[in-house]
């Protein structure tokens, strides 16, 4: 779930498409045709939903950011820009899909992890699962990666930012439909940035079936999974920053549901050190 939240690379990319060169050392602010480059040291965990996994651990977290006069790159994600109509953007995107890192520990969004502000999930909870249901998570196959791409809104002012996602599966895989929205605001400015998100992601149930369908014929329905977000940065002085941020995200039912899912929610911790290049 790239998806969604982003307040922060949202601000990153409204600047950087508002001029071609910082006015300020504002860590919101990106020259246009600049690469961008950091990591983040620390310490953290994304719980993982399946039945027999253990939590996901997030250690070190790189990021690189790419954005020109129209083309624009964030992480896996990459874009062009439309065009501008006030403060909204109007881009398309293409993204991968979020789910497989349930799946797959080597999946690149379990290193390239959004959620970092540049200027989305311990112990798990939940029953315990009976022999039935483990015999179902054993025999899950890996999904593919595949990319999404589609038409994206953003707005922002004075703070506030909103983006609005509308993708379709392009790599034959499920061909599924998918739709992000998310909003943020910052709730304390001083020194230090605290910042909230909210927001949606909504799977169609072709997308739901191809990563939770089981061989048990489970089928489930289209999903609506709902997040909320908290995030801190504070500058150290040169080029270090701390940064935190939580996540909760509640899965849907039709998720839920699955023989090989085994609790109703993710949540995503992550506190450390970014150095920037």
């Amino acid at each position: 779930m790239v998806a969604v939240a982003i307040l922060a690379a949202l601000l990153a990319f409204r600047a950087a498409i508002a001029a071609d060169e910082c006015e300020s050392k504002s860590e919101d602010c990106v020259a246009v045709g600049h690469w961008n480059f950091s990591i983040a040291l620390g310490g953290g965990i994304r719980t993982d939903p399946l039945g027999d996994s253990a939590s996901i651990p997030l250690v070190v977290i790189p990021q690189v950011s790419y954005y020109g006069k129209r083309f624009f790159l964030d992480d896996l994600d990459v874009g062009f820009t439309l065009g501008e109509l006030g403060e909204n953007t109007f881009s398309l995107i293409a993204s991968p899909g979020y789910d497989r890192v349930y799946f797959y520990r080597g999946d690149l969004q379990n290193f390239f992890v959004n959620g970092i502000p540049a200027g989305a999930n311990g112990a798990q909870s939940g029953s315990a699962i009976g022999p039935q249901r483990q015999a179902a998570v054993r025999s899950t196959r890996t999904p593919r990666v595949t990319y999404l791409a589609g038409p994206e809104w953003t707005f922002a002012h004075g703070g506030f930012s909103a983006e609005v996602d509308f993708l379709h599966e392009l790599t034959d895989q499920n061909e599924g439909n998918e739709i992000r929205a998310a909003i943020g605001a910052p709730l304390l400015e001083s020194h230090g940035l605290l910042s909230f998100n909210t927001g949606i992601t909504w799977n169609s149930a072709a997308i739901v079936n191809y990563y939770y369908g089981a061989a048990n014929g489970y089928r489930g329905g289209s999903a609506l999974d709902p997040f909320i977000k908290l995030g801190y940065s504070i500058p150290l002085g040169g080029r270090w920053r701390f940064n935190s941020f939580a996540e909760y995200e509640r899965l849907a039912r039709a998720v839920e549901g699955s023989p090989i899912v085994n609790q109703n929610h993710v949540t995503t911790v992550f506190a450390g050190f970014v150095y920037g290049f």
